[in-house]
């Protein structure tokens, strides 16, 4: 009984295994609108040769910004303009991850001139359409990068 009284009477010890974490409290609304970042840089010199990519980029931008004029144009200017891209793609960023995002950027490119060409177009579809695009252009840039970036890692061994 002695030692029960005795075993009553001692605090417990908190063992130093378990380190304190200090959490910052974060709103739902900042844990939502937090979004892995993808570094669409671009650098001039593979542009150098691929000279009709900058005028898809610039449409893309022009896009995001409220400008739609390029998709509005005819359509046998925007097939010319990815028959050029298609045709000078440096060989360096010839590879298939590239071509075919090009392919889906061209695809959603003419669904969106179509779109905007209808008279009676459903506004949800053009602004879907609209923001899969800009994603699509966006996924082609983040291939470009990866590209260069597996091109420049790569060690040349000694014979």
């Amino acid at each position: 009984m002695f030692l029960w009284a005795q075993s009553c009477k001692e605090t417990p010890v908190k063992s130093p295994t378990q380190p304190q974490v200090n959490e910052s409290p974060t709103s739902t609304d900042e844990t939502t609108k937090q979004k892995p970042s993808i570094l669409n840089t671009s650098t001039s010199q593979e542009f150098t040769e691929w000279n009709h990519y900058p005028i898809l980029d610039t449409a893309i931008k022009n896009l995001e910004t409220g400008d739609p004029s390029f998709f509005k144009q005819p359509i046998e200017d925007i097939s010319q303009l990815f028959l050029d891209i298609k045709k000078s793609v440096p060989k360096s960023l010839k590879t298939n991850g590239i071509l075919a995002r090009v392919k889906v950027t061209e695809t959603l490119a003419r669904k969106l001139h179509e779109l905007y060409s209808v008279e009676d177009t459903d506004l949800i579809e053009s602004e879907q359409t609209k923001a899969d695009l800009i994603e699509s252009h966006s996924n082609l840039k983040f291939q470009i990068n990866k590209t260069r970036e597996k091109e420049a890692q790569r060690i040349i061994k000694p014979i």
